[in-house]
């Protein structure tokens, strides 16, 4: 009865809001063949909403055959459940650890079930001096070695020697 009692009482237990659906320091990940596939890492993560969490300073490490093969970091992001992607934007960077590009835009995405990563908007691609806009976005795989640039124009280097240090 006591049971009963409390929970008809006219003042019901809630529990504090912020400590339920917040949570500090959280790493996400998917394993397959006991090996990381992706390691999603946020200094916080408010998973109030039933079909996405919200990330604040999100950190995607991206794996290919049990090796860190690009990182993916910005000021906030978006894990959709429904939809198995992640989005995050603001100062958005890809960072190819095994390729030496880097990927700066506002806003990339990242399918999990398909490993691919694309911008829509335009995005610059740096690898030493040699730099790539592609004003309507890009997309690649997590390995980043076959990159398609939508709209794209160059800025080569003014020496040659420049363009050939970015090559090697």
């Amino acid at each position: 009865m006591g049971l009963l009692g409390a929970c008809s009482s006219s003042k019901p237990f809630s529990p504090d809001e912020e400590e339920v659906q917040k949570a500090k320091e959280v790493t996400l990940f998917q394993a397959k063949d006991s090996e990381n596939q992706w390691v999603l890492h946020a200094d916080e993560v408010d998973f109030e909403n039933m079909t996405h969490a919200v990330l604040t300073n999100p950190h995607l490490l991206l794996r290919q055959d049990g090796k860190d093969s690009a990182e993916i970091s910005g000021k906030r992001g978006i894990l959709d459940y429904n939809d198995k992607t992640v989005s995050i934007e603001g100062d958005a960077r890809v960072h190819s650890l095994t390729q030496q590009i880097l990927l700066t835009t506002e806003r990339f995405f990242y399918d999990i079930d398909t490993d691919r990563v694309w911008s829509d908007k335009k995005t610059l691609v740096t690898r030493g001096t040699a730099k790539i806009t592609a004003r309507g976005g890009i997309e690649t795989d997590s390995k980043l070695q076959k990159i398609e640039f939508k709209k794209q124009s160059t800025r080569l280097p003014a020496k040659l020697q420049e363009l050939k240090g970015a090559i090697q």
